[in-house]
């Protein structure tokens, strides 16, 4: 169900349902212009063949009332398709035409076969590269891309003046092992792309004029390959949002890249991957070949820009929140292990995990202090979701229950839960922690994460708590603080926040691994457990670079509101 979302003075929830006559983008290009005219659909007001128009967040085309709209676009120029060259193109004299520059086209798709041809695997094995002729015109921007090719060829791209000197290359710019280039032209002229395979040797001929130069070993496989020379066209939109809005953004099969801008001009949120493929089947939010989410911590105009891209395009947009239901949502942590069905969590289904209590010896502990590291942990979870939460102006609607105190209700409505216990021997889980998903907007009430001891109680290592523990350290606060931090963390997945980047200087929460210490809470001297211990809170940091996210996230402000109070 897709909602607009009202905020009062202070900060709780009003939502009324929006019609499906509202479901539409109503539009128009500048401020206070709007269209008696509701629809699904928008098309883009600049015409396909143009660029410039809407190129800006100052020019983005603004989407009246949306609720699901669908915007169809063009990336100019749009590209005519070529026929794949001849062999041997694998040099400047060889170099199959385009036609780009010398008429009409200004961007070409064609295809291609690494390891084929006379210098191929089946030829004298020195690498088999193939060429292609450009006309470049000063001003204009060249792009290569074999983006769409299958992952199991490793391109390597370059591109050369007719004198025959390696002006650019990429290896890996493009998605996964594929290659992405932008070269702007200052000087009009001919120039050749080369496609090659990665080799270890040299990716190149060291003779671009001769065919035969290369240095062996190269990858091989099928690619598809875009050639254009044309100013780059980025393409506009804006939605007005509330904070607490969950904007949901997606494309199909074209168009590279999508960025979100705050209305302060900051950058939300960017990719060109498919960054959402951890969403709950619960969730609205639109899927897509790149598409990403973000939850509104500002109020005014989000502009949503495409580019890197070539050609028509769909781009959907969602703004919506989950139905919220009157009982609050509960966490319910669990000190227990016992059967554990994994399968949500990526594993192989039900599994025996351990509990605890057989870990509290590994940091000096014993049974009988399981009930304050119990109480500690339950305190600090309480800290980060609720009271930090309340603190900051949101008004949650969150109870925590624990195995030590509660009957476990998980599997009643509402109830999500984090297991802290077992060992990657027992699970077949990798990692310390991990949620079932990251849920922008909160759409799913009903999940598990895992918080695994095994690395975490080793008697050595950079993960281990002990490496931070000495005698006199207060081994109760810090290791139930440090317990507490990573539930919060997998917690905050499932409330809608992503990985955070955890070489950035700034600690929060949602530090993907290798900032232990500084998710832990370890102050300045090193140690845990002593009085300069750091309260770790969720805050606004970069996205870690290994999701392919760009921009910066309010983590607190997401998760806050998937938590809210129903109105």
């Amino acid at each position: 169900m897709l909602y607009r979302l009202i905020a009062s003075g202070n900060a709780r929830i009003h939502r009324t349902v929006v019609g499906a006559a509202l479901l539409a983008a109503l539009l128009a290009t500048t401020p206070g212009v709007s269209s008696a005219v509701v629809t699904t659909n928008h098309q883009e007001r600049e015409v396909a063949t143009a660029a410039g128009e809407n190129d800006s967040r100052a020019t983005a085309e603004r989407l009246y009332g949306v609720g699901t709209a669908t915007v169809h676009g063009t990336l100019s120029p749009a590209p005519v398709a070529l026929a794949a060259g001849d062999e041997d193109n694998g040099s400047i004299a060889s170099a199959t035409a385009t036609g780009i520059g010398t008429g009409a086209v200004r961007a070409v798709t064609t295809s291609g076969t690494l390891g084929d041809g006379p210098h191929g695997v089946l030829g004298d094995k020195t690498n088999d590269f193939d060429f292609y002729q450009v006309a470049g015109v000063s001003g204009q921007t060249l792009t290569v891309s074999t983006d769409g090719s299958p992952a199991s060829t490793n391109t390597v791209v370059g591109l050369y003046d007719a004198a025959g000197q390696l002006l650019a290359s990429d290896d890996d710019n493009g998605a996964g092992a594929l290659s992405k280039l932008q070269y702007p032209v200052s000087t009009s002229g001919t120039y050749y792309v080369a496609v090659a395979g990665k080799s270890a040797a040299g990716d190149f001929p060291t003779d671009p004029q001769n065919s035969g130069s290369g240095l062996g070993g190269a990858d091989t496989g099928a690619y598809e390959l875009l050639i254009a020379a044309a100013p780059i066209d980025r393409d506009f939109y804006a939605v007005k949002l509330a904070p607490g809005d969950v904007l949901g953004t997606a494309l199909g099969a074209t168009g590279d890249r999508l960025t979100v801008f705050r209305p302060n001009g900051s950058v939300a949120v960017g990719t060109d991957l498919h960054s959402l493929g951890r969403l709950p089947a619960a969730s609205t939010l639109p899927r897509g070949a790149v598409d990403l989410a973000v939850v509104a911590d500002q109020a005014g105009w989000y502009a949503v820009s495409v580019t890197d891209g070539f050609g028509p395009y769909d781009l959907t947009l969602g703004v919506s929140r989950p139905a919220v239901d009157e009982a609050p949502q509960t966490v319910f942590l669990d000190f227990d292990g016992g059967s554990i069905d994994l399968a949500p969590l990526g594993g192989t289904g039900v599994r025996q995990l351990s509990g605890l209590t057989p870990y509290l010896t590994n940091w000096g502990l014993t049974a009988a202090d399981e009930a304050a590291v119990i109480a500690k942990v339950t305190a600090t979870v309480r800290e980060n979701l609720r009271a930090d939460a309340v603190r900051a102006g949101y008004d949650v609607n969150l109870r925590i229950r624990t195995s030590a105190d509660d009957t476990d209700t998980f599997g009643s409505p509402n109830v999500s839960r984090v297991v802290i216990g077992g060992k990657t021997a027992e699970s077949g889980i990798g990692r310390i922690g991990t949620a079932q998903s990251i849920d922008p907007g909160n759409f799913a009430h009903e999940e598990t994460a895992l918080v695994q001891l095994d690395r975490i109680s080793a008697a050595t290592g950079p993960l281990s708590l002990n490496t931070y523990l000495t005698a006199t350290s207060d081994r109760i606060a810090f290791i139930g603080t440090a317990l507490g931090n990573l539930a919060s963390r997998e917690l905050g997945a499932l409330y809608g926040a992503a990985p955070a980047d955890p070489a950035s200087t700034t600690n929060t929460l949602m530090d993907a691994d290798g900032n232990f210490p500084g998710l832990y809470g370890v102050g300045p001297d090193g140690l845990g457990g002593t009085a300069d211990d750091i309260d770790v809170d969720y805050r606004t940091d970069t996205y870690n670079p290994a999701t392919g996210l760009i921009g910066s996230q309010n983590a607190l402000n997401a998760i806050a509101w998937g938590i809210g109070f129903p109105c």
